[in-house]
């Protein structure tokens, strides 16, 4: 008998309109492009293949998986899982409900109410038993298998009265229904009549929040036992039923229903009801006759992960869909997930005729069991951290006979790098593709080509290519293909930590990475690599390091197949403490790397300063590479303020650090890395960075090997190296078109923030109150600029944020900023006499410093000073006031 999908067509102008309104439209303008696509497919059971389809759209990675089930197989059954126990009590995961039921695969169904009850909301049949009613709703479809295997994907409708013993009778709304919105956005409780059995569980709904007049009668062998108002849920007996009833059902149950009465019910369930085998609710159809459908009854928005429910053309083929959405702890993405819309289309694509939405997000789920296994597996990765129980699934079973041994599916790696071991396993299937428990250990192993060899069931490649693996036992057989890849294709070895300094005893794991030319990274196991340690640091055991029982140095050398790699080691004391004091310098020294100095004056009173090493941070910003790591803290219960700022000298060696160093201290406060301004002095591998640091906490030693900053609009101009230099060190910023706009004009406001930024001012607490509004962003920036003395505003009370800085104004500033005393020496510009009397000194000081010169014998006091001039001029501050150590 040839096999149709029975539908019912209800003709609707409107979407007749809408339909050719959506064939002017391109079908690709909703979906993601795929850049490349692999599909592999395995054999479930006879007449059914799980495919797996892996894409890389301009959106990210994309995964799908397709089951694919022949419903014209004799020894192929579909049918709905019911909750953990077979009623609508409890819900299960869909990989627990398939074991317990010995489904071969299936996938998650209905949408269901989760707050409430956790029931479904649509139709749901099992075994050709009817175990919930379809909701009372023309946009809700569902899916459903006959009897003899006819799926029909259709809006189910439901009809039903209920008869008392005095000939009078009721409409009935709905079986085992939990509660949801009819069409017209009512309650479907409002003024209806509902059947509860012992499907729907133990104990009937009883009241309910905000309902009252709320009448439930318990029914056994049709004869009415009691009848309750807006008391909590009784139990429902096994041969029997609970009638609910609100509003006008209500009093048709209190009228006509009491204790000792018989009553009927009756009902039906269209399309096909009588002949339906099972079912499950849904929402839209998403494919109609091939074809997109006019417009979706239902849509919801945004990329989810998906599942739906679709047939061939001829009916014979059935394609449950489960699209996943995940995301990696680091937020990478692992499969992006689709709208409704792009479902739809890669349901056409795939070649589905008709096919219905079931519910999706943390809720699709897909189980299948893999050739040889006797238990399914989880296919895709749910939305959430894990599977989500959901009330139904729809369950594809093999109903074949026990069948004899016919081949051996293999498991184990499908790439191996030479001189690693991989482990294989076997296991057998017979003629219906069912699981046939074998003796593992007759099984014999082999390789072609003879590129290796086994022992046992473990593979030791020796060199590079493809391998046939070949696993028999009788007449039984099995194969898979591995590529081997060779020394000659290896790249080099990755060692994570890339450095270690931990404190003596201490132990710390490493991992070995190998990396290929062609740029593919393998993990490599501890035992097929060879370790040493070189020096005294410490020993390495099955990639374990422990430190030295004392203060040590060395490095661990790594090698595999050709490839070497070392890991410095530090073996350290855990902290030293030092006492800053007012009135004099204090420093101290760890581990004769790390040299912290208070100058005299820096704490305005006593106190211990705490110096330790530190596990390094993981959360630096993008192109940070930390190479060590402090804290520098006053002794626990004490508090340090700082007049000025402390010293810090690190040595380090260019073998770990090959780009530009720098050292960056946690601001709890803006919950973010702050990077000291520092400067470097040394030649050969051995180099010393100091900063002048503000504050305590955690500091690090990075490699910053971020690309430049480059603009658009300052290459080749005369100061692009300061400007990148202090973009780089995050003291000054672009613009969000790319440009820097070197020659714009600087304000007295952005002036002054640039000082700060540069200097690593700290906020004070007190605010200054100029008459004129300060911007936000510049507050902090004046405020500490107040607090220091290095503006005062003007005699008006106004700060005049906006108005641009003159040259001799920023003379003032930078004077005050790095408390350059003396005098100058006799101003020669050629425009002396016009520099006003306020900035005369600061004028001879700054340019006898060096931070300000003239042009062709001017000054130019009155001029203002460009973007491109002030980096310039900020970069000799920061140069030397380091230099100066102050």
């Amino acid at each position: 008998m040839t096999k149709k999908i029975l539908r019912i067509i209800k003709p609707d102008p409107l979407k007749l309109v809408l339909f050719f309104i959506c064939l002017l439209l391109p079908s690709w303008a909703l979906a993601y492009q795929v850049v490349s696509k692999t599909v592999s497919e395995e054999t479930v059971t006879r007449g059914a293949v799980l495919q797996t389809v892996r894409m890389t759209t301009n959106e990210g990675p994309l995964n799908v998986y397709i089951l694919k089930a022949d419903l014209s197989d004799p020894y192929l059954k579909v049918d709905t899982i019911v909750g953990a126990d077979g009623t609508l009590a409890k819900n299960q995961t869909v990989t627990a409900m398939a074991g317990r039921a010995g489904a071969v695969a299936a996938v998650n169904g209905d949408f269901f109410q989760m707050k409430e009850s956790g029931r479904p909301i649509g139709l749901l049949y099992q075994g050709g038993r009817l175990i919930e009613s379809p909701a009372l709703r023309s946009d809700m479809y569902g899916f459903a298998v006959t009897k003899d295997k006819l799926p029909i994907l259709e809006v189910f409708q439901f009809s039903g009265q209920v008869t008392a013993g005095n000939g009078k009778s009721f409409p009935l709304s709905g079986i085992n229904k939990p509660g949801y919105l009819v069409m017209s956005d009512a309650s479907s409780d409002v003024d209806s009549l509902l059947l509860y059995n012992s499907l729907w569980g133990p104990v009937s709904r009883g009241r309910l929040a905000g309902l009252t007049g709320v009448v439930e009668a318990v029914v056994k062998n049709g004869v009415v036992q009691q009848v309750l108002t807006d008391q909590p849920g009784v139990p429902i007996p096994p041969d029997g039923y609970v009638l609910r009833g609100h509003g006008q059902a209500a009093r048709f149950i209190l009228e006509n229903l009491p204790a000792g009465s018989k009553v009927s019910y009756t009902y039906s369930v269209m399309p096909q009801g009588d002949k339906l085998f099972a079912a499950v609710g849904g929402q839209a159809l998403l494919v109609e006759e091939g074809r997109l459908p006019a417009y979706f009854t239902q849509n919801i928005a945004g990329k989810h992960a998906r599942t739906a429910a679709g047939v061939s053309k001829d009916g014979k083929t059935l394609y449950l869909v489960a699209v996943e959405k995940q995301s990696a702890s680091d937020g990478t993405v692992v499969s992006r997930g689709m709208t409704q819309e792009e479902l739809a289309e890669f349901l056409i694509s795939i070649g589905v005729w008709r096919a219905v939405n079931l519910d999706g997000g943390g809720s699709t789920t897909l189980a299948a069991r893999h050739l040889g296994d006797f238990n399914v597996s989880l296919i895709n990765r749910p939305q959430g951290k894990s599977q989500r129980s959901v009330p139904n699934a729809i369950g594809i079973f093999s109903t074949a006979p026990p069948g004899k041994l016919k081949g051996l599916a293999i498991s184990g790696p499908s790439v191996l790098i030479a001189g690693t071991k991989g482990e294989f396993t076997a296991k057998g299937y017979d003629q219906y593709y069912n699981p046939v428990r074998i003796e593992p250990e007759k099984v014999s192993w082999s390789a072609a080509p003879a590129a290796g060899k086994f022992e046992g069931s473990v593979f030791l490649p020796e060199r590079g290519g493809t391998v046939t693996v070949q696993a028999a036992l009788g007449s039984a057989t099995g194969a898979a293909a591995v590529r081997v890849i060779g020394p000659e294709m290896l790249a080099g070895l990755v060692v994570s930590p890339s450095s270690i300094s931990v404190e003596p005893g201490q132990s710390v794991e490493l991992s070995v990475q190998v990396k290929t030319k062609e740029g593919e990274t393998f993990a490599l196991k501890s035992e097929d690599v060879r370790w040493a340690v070189d020096g005294t640091a410490g020993v390495i055991a099955n990639g374990k390091f422990t430190a030295a029982a004392g203060p040590a140095s060395g490095k661990i050398e790594v090698s595999f197949q050709g490839l070497s790699a070392s890991v410095p080691v530090s073996v350290r004391l855990p902290s030293v403490e030092l006492q800053a004091e007012p009135g004099k310098d204090s420093e101290a020294v760890l581990d004769g790397r790390v040299r912290v100095r208070f100058p005299a004056g820096s704490a305005n009173y006593p106190v211990k300063i705490q110096l330790s090493n530190a596990g390094i941070p993981v959360d630096l910003p993008e192109g940070f590479v930390p190479v060590e790591a402090i804290t520098v803290t006053p002794e626990e219960g004490q508090k340090a303020v700082l007049n000025a700022p402390w010293r810090l000298s690190w040595n380090y060696s260019t073998a770990a650090v090959n780009a530009r160093p720098a050292v960056l201290l946690w601001d709890p406060v803006q919950n973010k890395w702050r990077e000291q301004p520092a400067k470097v002095e040394g030649e050969g591998q051995a180099r010393i960075i100091s900063a002048a640091v503000w504050g305590f906490g955690k500091l690090v030693l990075v490699d910053d090997r971020r690309p430049p900053a480059v603009f658009k609009d300052t290459e080749g101009h005369w100061a692009a190296s300061a400007i990148s230099n202090l973009a780089g060190r995050g003291v000054i910023n672009g613009f969000p078109d790319g440009t820097f706009g070197p020659a714009q004009t600087v304000t007295r406001a952005q002036f002054v923030a640039m000082l700060a930024a540069a200097l690593q001012w700290a906020t004070p607490e007190s605010m200054p109150a100029f008459k004129d509004a300060v911007p936000a962003w510049a507050m902090p920036a004046v405020a500490a600029a107040v607090a220091r003395g290095v503006i005062s505003g003007y005699p008006d009370g106004t700060f005049a944020p906006d108005a641009r800085i003159t040259r001799s104004e920023m003379a003032v500033m930078i004077c005050r900023a790095l408390a350059l005393e003396g005098a100058g020496g006799s101003l020669q510009y050629r425009d002396s006499a016009a520099i006003p009397d306020f900035a005369r000194d600061a004028v001879a000081r700054a340019s006898a410093a060096g931070l300000l010169q003239g042009s062709e014998g001017y000054f130019r006091p009155w001029d203002g000073a460009t973007r491109a001039e002030a980096a310039v001029v900020i970069s000799r501050v920061l140069a030397l006031w380091l230099e100066r150590g102050s």
